[in-house]
């Protein structure tokens, strides 16, 4: 249903061939950005002589870089729209959007960072216009140049009239204000752009104009209530985002701090925090970085209700393995993101290097299962998995496939999947001692012991070509070498104690 003053602005909007952009501190705002104007309307009734004087003197001004500029009207200060007489303040800008639309954004980052633009312009914006500032988001338009002020009189609060007749105001007045009190130890200013950016995270109630200024009186315009909430329910839980709530809860609640305290470019920093945190992949990895792992895994899950994304599973799936030693709930992870999105590459080589890990640790005593389905659905996702890698990379993850088909027993396959990867054309890759070694092993089990043998004396000689020429790093020569060790061992063992490698 459409509202007297919602027909009047409209009214209004079509003899000034422009569009209605929402409520001022003082007058309502209109735009036309493709004439490059936009237009403040204050009702003749609500200013003087001295203040109409003030205003007409306004184009004279010199012109200052975080305020648009006010130029003549085009048809005279003081105009007749829609039956109604308006002192009219033109600006000069090509502005297509408010502080105002800023804040109806779906998106809480995109809503956070012209707030804090405006407080790190916020002081420049006092000086300019004087201590009685208050700026309303409709009064900050948006450019490239970031948050600018459409200058607005310095003359305190409207008319009670006038605020009643709007009362999007109600919400932005200091609570001493609405109890008709000096402003004491609040900075007006401040607390209009505290509410703004209290906007960001909670929709103000239903509240009919008389409610809304008792609420606005009691400073409970904004009370924290969960139903008034517009962040997704893992967002809330968000240090940074919480913290920030709570110091806007004290900043225009019924005790705020003394303006000495509130510092505006402070605050604009913990906001763009805040703002930064709102995507999920930077509040996992902090908390990941804060030792918080498990928090870490859990905020993820929560996100990934709001927000599926490819990236924010693939690093739970990193944090529950490497962070919490949780191979399954990784790899359960990793499943969600193979399916969410197929043709990324990035999960495959996670899903290899957990499950030859499983396969190593875990799996040989599983090995004699009932039915060993768990093991072959395993299998079958390594599989899946390198043959998924783009061709470039496959070699680099070859080892993590044989130590899977090696651990299932597929020792004919895995040999043979090893002799491929091994060579390069003719030549044989006899640096690549993690396949070496499979390639031992597989003969090692397949009882050609001569052939094992001979591969195991290759990575002996390998090793110390590496050793003393420096080409590998120390402790991968002994990883490989205690691999080589176990391997003579065995091969040892099988002989029934002769000479061995």
């Amino acid at each position: 249903m459409t509202t007297t003053a919602g027909s009047q602005a409209e009214a209004v909007a079509a003899e000034l061939d422009a569009e209605y952009a929402g409520v001022g501190w003082w007058g309502t705002l209109y735009r036309a950005p493709r004439r490059r104007r936009w237009y403040r309307l204050i009702p003749v009734e609500e200013i003087d002589g001295e203040q109409r004087s003030e205003l007409l003197a306004w184009p004279t001004r010199p012109r200052r870089p975080d305020l648009v500029p006010v130029v003549p009207g085009e048809q005279g200060e003081q105009r007749q729209l829609a039956g109604r007489w308006f002192q009219v303040v033109c600006y000069e800008t090509d502005a297509a959007r408010s502080l105002a639309d800023a804040l109806a954004d779906r998106e809480p980052a995109a809503r956070l960072a012209p707030v804090a633009g405006a407080l790190r312009a916020l002081p420049g914006w006092r000086t300019a216009i004087g201590p009685e500032l208050v700026a309303l988001p409709a009064d900050v338009v948006l450019t490239g140049q970031g948050p600018l002020l459409l200058p607005l009189p310095g003359w305190g609060a409207p008319s009670l009239g006038q605020i009643f007749a709007e009362p999007e105001r109600l919400a932005h007045l200091t609570p001493e204000a609405a109890r008709g009190l000096p402003a004491g130890g609040r900075d007006p200013a401040l607390h209009a752009l505290g509410v703004a950016a209290l906007h960001c995270f909670e929709s103000p109630p239903d509240a009919d104009a008389e409610r809304l200024l008792q609420r606005a009186a009691c400073a409970t315009v904004f009370a924290p209530r969960p139903r008034y909430s517009r962040l997704p329910s893992w967002m809330r839980r968000v240090r940074s985002v919480r913290a920030v709530r709570e110091e806007l809860h004290a900043l225009t609640g019924p005790r705020s701090e003394e303006p000495s305290e509130v510092d505006p470019l402070r605050l604009a920093d913990a906001l763009d925090e805040a703002r930064r945190a709102m995507d999920p992949l930077t509040a996992v990895r902090a908390l990941r970085t804060a030792g918080e792992p498990r928090k870490a895994v859990g905020l993820a899950h929560a996100a990934l209700v709001d927000q599926p994304g490819y990236g924010l599973i693939v690093l739970a799936a990193e944090i529950a393995h490497e962070d919490l030693g949780d191979p399954l709930e990784a790899l359960s992870l990793l499943e969600r993101a193979v399916q969410a999105d197929p043709e990324r590459a990035e999960a495959y080589p996670v899903q290899l290097s957990i499950i030859g890990g499983l396969w190593s640790v875990v799996l040989g005593r599983l090995a004699g299962a009932a039915d060993g389905s768990f093991a072959d659905r395993l299998l079958t996702t390594a599989r899946a998995a390198f043959d998924r890698l783009p061709p470039a990379v496959r070699r680099d993850h070859a080892h993590e496939l044989a130590v899977c088909l090696i651990g299932r027993g597929e020792l004919v396959e895995a040999n043979a999947f090893v002799h491929q990867w091994l060579h390069d054309g003719d030549t044989l890759m006899w640096w690549r001692f993690d396949l070496m070694l499979d390639y031992a092993q597989t003969f090692l089990l397949l009882d050609r012991l001569d052939a094992a043998k001979q591969v195991a004396d290759e990575v002996r000689d390998g090793l110390g070509r590496v050793r003393e020429h420096g080409s590998m790093a120390r402790r991968d020569i002994h990883e490989h070498g205690m691999r080589y060790a176990d391997l003579v061992r065995r091969l040892h063992e099988r002989r029934g104690g002769e000479s061995g490698a």
